[in-house]
């Protein structure tokens, strides 16, 4: 509760604020000031599990002390829910006073840890005017992309482009993760999100990130400042001048390794897959309706997942949702067999169907560690499962086949 009442604070003290008084401020920074990094603790929600990054500007003679996010968006956007999903969302520079966002990330137990940078006089006007363009109402916005152009990356650009070739990052290069393996890192407590991410990321999410790249997360954003260094007046020194923990929790107490549940439910649907099919061959039951159901729900679910793969891959802005390799076992085509299963109208084309579609899992299983894109390994069953049912509708659907022919021929 605390939480909601802070940000409606912020909302009503926000919408109150004449943009006109930021971006009119000083155009220059007093000796005493000071501009620093924070990184802020990953949360334990999927929008703030990859942790945050903000730039903080303190200012004693200006009475000042505001952050810089990048990682703003307005739920109020006219098509917010759409433009989120078409990957067309755009984000914008915020600024705001220090105490608010602290009162915030101490509400959620997320710990703020500040690096202070060592610049000239000059370099801080160049940062602070840079940001105070970028949040000018002409410039603030920008279209916000998770990998690629985010607040992490934003900030990093910040200090690239105003200190140039005096500024040196210090990229890890010996790290060869992909991007999926970097997200994997912050998902062990979200099971559900971390098997629904992989089901949506395509085979681009599988390259290895560079070391650049790699500080779209707000960790490795804070690695590559903490070692990088900064020419004044002809000597490199180091970047950082000085590291402060403004606000601790200790993340195990909100980062715990949750129960894989999507892998118990997926080998559970296994497991009565195999018992139906089980049955249904060797008792030589007769069809019954609620075999259907398991049918309609196996099948349809991986039909829902094939759509929601094509409208990623062909209908949306994202870079790393095409090329989608689960496409081999999520057919969107199930959505319609599904449907004719529903309404009890069983065609004889079905067995030619649940064929292909056998040969298409089986192939998916044969080449599943060669394929161009990690598959979630809590698929393997799912697949399986799709493969008992889909030879079993083979032959279920071939003999009706045979027995029309044989009753038209009588």
């Amino acid at each position: 509760m605390k939480t909601y009442l802070l940000l409606l604070a912020f909302l009503i003290l926000h919408l109150g604020l004449d943009d006109a008084a930021w971006c009119q401020g000083p155009n220059r920074l007093s000796p005493q000031s000071r501009i620093s990094l924070l990184t802020i603790a990953p949360g334990t929600e999927l929008y703030n599990t990859f942790g945050h990054s903000a730039i903080r500007i303190v200012d004693p003679l200006y009475q000042m002390d505001d952050i810089y996010n990048y990682g703003t968006f307005n739920f109020d956007e006219p098509g917010f829910y759409v433009k989120f999903t078409q990957g067309k969302l755009n984000y914008y520079l915020s600024a705001y006073d220090f105490r608010f966002a602290e009162g915030v990330y101490r509400d959620e137990k997320r710990y703020i840890i500040e690096q202070q940078f060592n610049l000239t006089a000059e370099m801080k006007d160049q940062v602070f005017l840079f940001l105070r363009r970028n949040y000018q109402p002409a410039n603030r916005f920008y279209r916000y992309d998770f990998f690629f152009d985010n607040c992490a990356t934003r900030i990093r650009d910040v200090f690239e482009e105003t200190l140039g070739d005096q500024l040196t990052l210090s990229y890890n290069e010996t790290r060869q993760l992909t991007f999926r393996d970097y997200i994997d890192i912050y998902l062990k407590n979200l099971p559900f999100s971390d098997y629904g991410i992989d089901l949506a990321l395509g085979a681009d999410t599988d390259r290895i990130a560079t070391a650049r790249e790699a500080v779209f997360l707000p960790d490795f954003l804070y690695e590559a400042f903490d070692d990088a260094t900064i020419v004044i007046d002809g000597e490199t020194v180091p970047f950082v001048a000085k590291r402060d923990t403004l606000l601790w929790f200790d993340p195990s107490l909100t980062q715990q390794e949750a129960t894989p549940w999507p892998t118990i439910i997926i080998w559970f649907l296994l497991t009565l897959a195999v018992a139906a099919t089980a049955y249904q061959w060797f008792a030589k039951a007769p069809a019954k309706r609620v075999f259907d159901w398991i049918d309609i729900g196996l099948f349809g679910f991986a039909g829902m997942v094939g759509l929601l793969i094509a409208f990623l891959w062909f209908g949306t802005d994202h870079k790393v949702t095409p090329e989608n390799w689960n496409l081999l076992w999520a057919w969107p085509s199930h959505i319609m067999v599904m449907g004719l299963l529903i309404i009890s109208a069983r065609k004889e084309w079905f067995s030619w169907y649940f064929h292909l579609n056998s040969a298409a899992l089986i192939l998916t299983l044969i080449c599943w560690f060669v394929i161009p894109q990690r598959l979630h390994l809590a698929t393997i069953p799912l697949v399986i499962a799709l493969l008992v049912r889909s030879i079993w509708l083979a032959r279920r659907y071939g003999d009706l086949g045979e027995k029309k022919k044989v009753a038209i021929g009588d």
